[in-house]
């Protein structure tokens, strides 16, 4: 067979694309990152030692799939970015006169001090003497049926050992 180990090992420049084309589920991200497959596929097609066929369709097909997994990241890097742009800059509607290009610095502005008294305020709607309508009367809202008359309203219970 014609290659050397030194050539395929973990370290080597071929080893991330042997394991590409083997054992792709060991990759990580900086693995494919790390791989310049211009460089690389000239490796392949000019060898410093001479090459199997096999051994080059092997190597072929993990630059295949190096290339493939890269396309991905860059696929999903760009993704993310999209939908961070389209949050920035999201539509809003804005019913403004088309006459006004800015709002009035009063209108968007809290005061530096905020005095509810000056404020207008509906104060017929919060006055005292209205009635709640949200409390009922204990009559109302205790069942009758469940407390027992004849006897004690509170009843002992005992556990024997």
């Amino acid at each position: 067979m014609f290659y050397s180990h030194t050539f395929l090992s973990r370290k080597a420049p071929l080893g991330t694309v042997w394991t590409a084309a083997h054992l792709q589920h060991r990759l990580k991200k900086s693995h494919y990152a790390s791989i310049d497959i211009l460089s690389t596929v000239d490796h392949i097609m000019f060898p410093e030692v001479p090459i199997a066929l096999r051994m080059s369709a092997h190597l072929l097909l993990g630059i295949s799939r190096i290339y493939s997994k890269k396309v991905d990241y860059l696929f999903h890097d760009c993704n993310i970015i999209l939908i961070g742009l389209s949050k920035v800059f999201a539509t809003t509607q804005v019913n403004l006169p088309e006459d006004a290009r800015q709002a009035p610095v009063q209108a968007i502005t809290l005061p530096e001090t905020l005095d509810l008294d000056a404020m207008d305020l509906d104060v017929d709607v919060y006055t005292e003497d209205a009635s709640d309508n949200h409390l009922k009367s204990p009559e109302d809202i205790t069942l009758t049926d469940q407390i027992p008359v004849e006897r004690d309203a509170y009843v002992a219970i005992t556990f024997d050992d």
